[in-house]
């Protein structure tokens, strides 16, 4: 027999037909009788079937129930141990392990010691437990050993104490359990009846406490608030069956069965393939080199599809935030929807920023929203970035974030940051200028006025300025959006769901977690719009309540507040002539120097343009059209100025426009997602409203049976050619049985502009005391000299790095980022007064002389004021000149060219 550890175990309870798991912890002493197997510790899940666990009830309470007692006649502990010592005698029959186990728990429980799972024995050369014992928990003795050079960092308490009190059952082959052995006498003393829910057999956290746990924990409650409530709801510590530190060992053990570490990418893929398998509409797509680890990946569930459709005009995608372990660049795709909230359109992770990851990202991405661009993009200023949008997104228009510019703006502008008239002609360059031919102006007086004709950064901001300026972007539609702040504010609540340390799978889960409490947030909106209308500041206002009607509460806030600013406007001129169909008036703002705005109106359809061009950027008409529609008497919005994506009803309005398109051309613009998405709305509302009545059931199921059948006979008469089954999206049926999940998980990546490496120039003894014997060094040490020259500031600048052990070749990558001619590699050697180039790894590019020479002027300022001379030196390097020597042989040297003309030679 050979021995092993013995893993979990699973035991039934006898009290009831429910199942009671059992699993195993710590494990005790091996022992050394040969064919024995050392086991742990048993506790007892909840009794699922409508019975309580051992360590959810009181002493008396749970062993009566044993002994089939009630509750009303619950016997003293004197006489419960008596009966169950009876039971426990040598000689009697046990149907099971199990029940064997459970008796003696309660005998151990209600005398007051704990139980410990002992040896087992099998039949030999079988699996077929034949004896089983378990033990009081004081049994044995503690390990003494410990390594001589580690102290562990805290003593455990001595609670072995060789006691001899133990329980064996066993049986023939094919036979009953019997009892073997009894023996009922410790050698240590007894724990108190008010204690017993503290020993470590009678602690469990039964299967309702563990969801329990679990959900306060995803909540954001902390475990100890956790169990503190669920210690108020059970009425004290002792009717909760676990403490504290048992909730936090469940969670530790819960971590490390879900950790996925070196199979963090392969957990990933499989995610995404059991997702596609379950969603049919579920994209995702990832990227590997040629290692097969993976570089980037992009995924989207049915609903980001489906919002896209909706809100994909105005897109926002911001990659200055790193949430994970391998420090992968996090990609959000953002939008906003009708109530002008984020909407969540794709999450993506790059492991670089070249415009190769970016082009491959944005591809990808208009693959899986069947290639629809957006209107309007907005991203930071990162080049590849921008090479990769006019490759892949050529119909829309790029946008710069105006904050990041105004960010950086200072470190290029010097002086002129505190120059109050040069900061007033940027902004108004910015964002002020409503004509490109205004814009020119400006920015011609602002460069001329300062000088800058030769400004680097100016210059540059200047070639893109149709990306940043509203001069060049007014007519294009950007949801009043001037920058990427809602991915900005987007990557504060992903940074709840991730951090440094988190694996991506980890990540992806927590993200679907804020994925859907957005679309929890936006679907009470949505009823917060259906069943309520706002209060209004002017009451029984038509075109108020026209707006009411139409719009969600946030965007009629931002019409209403255009219609009381529009009473603070008045007409600088009037058409004289109010009979043409075609009227133009000039409008501005009571205040001081209020900028003139040209308004013109056609009767005839009702078409209005403004100078200000809000309409067309944000979808809100303007003041200055209020002004005018008030003066015309016009009191509903015309058609073409109810902007489809605030209105509370976009969703249903968009599957009608496909409906009506279909019937009237053939073909419908909005795609097969929106119309099942649509059609699964109706349906469950019909469904929800139909029942509670019978007639109405009836009505609407026969409605589906006779539609059913019209489609099935219509779909047999079609060709394959006629159906467009995956709306551009290509689902693998194979890829759920992929068996080649070998994808490897991403190397860290480096952040732009950001050096992971802390320098410092001179040797610090406080650094060689670390924490821990094999904690690497954070640090180098190094200079940089003038080499290879007699004279300061010349000859070629090299770097000379000190180094506490030797390196291996890989260093080889310090010198690169030094990016100097030369890098040298000192390393100290010890009880010696030299130093070694390089270290063996290392290749070395030539051979130094270096020595360590007395500190002089230290010396010398120690001597004169105690007397002693330090131990200071200084590392001497010998970087030798290269003297250039003249040479007089020109004349041979230019008979060997043939006799052309040499002018000079010098020779090393």
């Amino acid at each position: 027999m050979s021995k092993g550890y013995f893993g979990h175990l699973r035991l039934h309870s006898t009290k009831s037909n429910s199942q009671a798991p059992v699993n195993s912890h710590d494990s005790g002493m091996h022992h050394a009788a040969t064919g024995w197997v050392d086991a742990g510790h048993m506790d007892l899940e909840e009794d699922t079937g409508g019975g309580t666990t051992v360590a959810n009830r009181s002493h008396e309470q749970f062993v009566a129930s044993n002994m089939s007692i009630s509750n009303d006649e619950v016997l003293p502990i004197n006489s419960i141990v008596d009966q169950l010592e009876n039971k426990l005698a040598v000689g009697q029959i046990m149907k099971s392990v199990e029940d064997a186990y459970l008796l003696y728990c309660n005998y151990a429980h209600a005398k007051g010691f704990s139980v410990k799972k002992g040896d087992q024995r099998y039949f030999p050369r079988s699996n077929e437990l034949q004896a089983k014992e378990f033990e009081c928990s004081c049994e044995g003795v503690k390990d003494e050993k410990r390594s001589s050079d580690r102290l562990p960092f805290y003593q455990k308490l001595m609670t072995r104490t060789k006691c001899k009190a133990r329980f064996r059952i066993g049986r023939e082959k094919g036979g009953e359990w019997k009892v073997t052995r009894f023996v009922m006498e410790h050698n240590h003393e007894m724990v108190s009846v008010d204690q017993t829910h503290l020993l470590r057999s009678s602690r469990n956290i039964s299967h309702a406490q563990r969801s329990t746990l679990e959900a306060m924990v995803r909540a954001g409650i902390s475990v100890a608030n956790a169990v503190s409530y669920m210690e108020n709801e059970a009425q004290g510590t002792q009717n909760l069956g676990f403490t504290v530190k048992d909730a936090y060992d469940y969670f530790n053990r819960l971590r490390k069965h879900t950790k996925v570490e070196d199979g963090d990418a392969s957990a990933l893929l499989q995610y995404f393939i059991n997702k596609s398998n379950k969603e049919a509409y579920f994209y995702w797509n990832v990227q590997v080199d040629d290692d097969n680890r993976v570089m980037n990946f992009f995924f989207r569930d049915y609903r980001c599809r489906v919002d896209y459709e909706y809100f994909g005009d105005v897109l926002s995608v911001d990659t200055t935030y790193r949430t994970n372990k391998y420090n992968l660049i996090c990609a959000p795709f953002i939008g906003i929807n009708h109530h002008r909230q984020n909407v969540m359109f794709g999450l993506a992770f790059m492991s670089d920023e070249t415009e190769s990851s970016f082009e491959w990202l944005f591809r990808t991405f208009l693959d899986s929203m069947s290639d629809k661009q957006p209107e309007t993009i907005f991203t930071d200023q990162c080049q590849a970035m921008m090479n990769a949008i006019e490759t892949v997104f050529p119909c829309a228009h790029h946008r710069l974030c105006q904050w990041h510019i105004n960010q950086n703006a200072p470190s290029h502008l010097g002086s002129l940051n505190g120059d109050s008239k040069f900061k007033q002609l940027w902004h108004k360059c910015m964002n002020y200028c409503e004509s490109e031919e205004e814009f020119e102006v400006t920015w011609k007086i602002l460069m001329d006025e300062y000088n800058l004709g030769d400004h680097k950064w100016l210059n540059g901001m200047y070639k893109l300025r149709h990306k940043w300026a509203t001069a060049f972007s007014n007519h294009k539609f950007s949801a009043g959006l001037l920058a990427t702040s809602r991915s900005e504010s987007t990557n504060a609540v992903l940074k709840k769901a991730g951090n440094k340390t988190i694996s991506l799978y980890d990540f992806v889960l927590n993200y679907e977690k804020v994925q859907n409490n957005w679309r929890a947030i936006e679907k009470a909106e949505d009823t917060r719009c259906r069943h309520g209308k706002p209060s209004m500041i002017v009451k029984h206002n038509p075109l108020l309540n026209h707006v009411a009607d139409i719009y969600t509460l946030s965007i009629y806030r931002l019409f209403e507040l255009e219609l009381i600013d529009s009473l603070n406007t008045t007409f600088a001129e009037q058409p004289l002539d109010l009979s043409v169909p075609l009227l133009e008036f000039k409008v501005k703002s009571l205040c001081q120097n209020s900028r003139i705005r040209k308004v013109v109106f056609d009767k005839r359809n009702y078409e209005v343009k403004c100078s200000c061009h809000k309409f067309e950027s944000m979808g809100i008409l303007c003041k200055h059209v209020l002004k005018v529609f008030n003066f015309v008497d016009l009191n509903i919005l015309p058609k073409p100025y109810i902007k489809k994506r605030w209105m509370k009803n976009v969703r249903n309005i968009a599957f009608d426009e496909s409906r009506e398109n279909r019937s009237g051309s053939g073909s419908g613009s909005v795609s097969q997602m929106v119309f099942v998405n649509q059609l699964m709305r109706s349906t469950y509302d019909l469904a929800m409203r139909c029942k509670a009545h019978e007639e109405a059931r009836n009505i609407l199921s026969g409605i589906l049976d006779s539609a059913s059948q019209q489609v099935n006979a219509l779909l047999e008469n079609l060709s394959l050619d006629d159906c467009n089954v995956f709306d551009g999206v290509i689902v693998d049926e194979d890829n759920g049985k992929r068996d080649d999940l070998s994808i490897r998980n991403p190397l860290c990546a480096k952040s732009r502009g950001i050096t992971n490496t802390q320098i410092v120039r001179y040797w610090d003894d406080k650094s060689k005391k670390r924490r821990g014997k094999d904690k690497p060094e954070s640090s180098i040490r190094y200079c940089v000299v003038d080499a290879f020259t007699e004279s300061a500031f010349k000859g070629n600048p090299a770097a000379v790095c000190l180094l506490e052990e030797e390196r291996d070749e890989d260093w080889q990558a310090v010198a690169r980022e030094f990016n100097l001619s030369e890098t040298c590699y000192l390393t100290q050697l010890s009880e010696s007064n030299e130093s070694t180039i390089g270290c063996p790894q290392i290749p070395p590019s030539g051979i130094l002389t270096v020595k360590r020479v007395p500190d002089t002027k230290v010396s010398d300022s120690s001597n004169s004021l105690n007397g002693n001379a330090p131990d200071s030196f200084l590392i001497e390097v010998d970087f030798p000149v290269a003297h250039i020597i003249e040479y007089d042989g020109a004349v041979e040297v230019s008979k060997s060219l043939n006799g052309a003309s040499v002018v000079e030679i010098k020779k090393k």
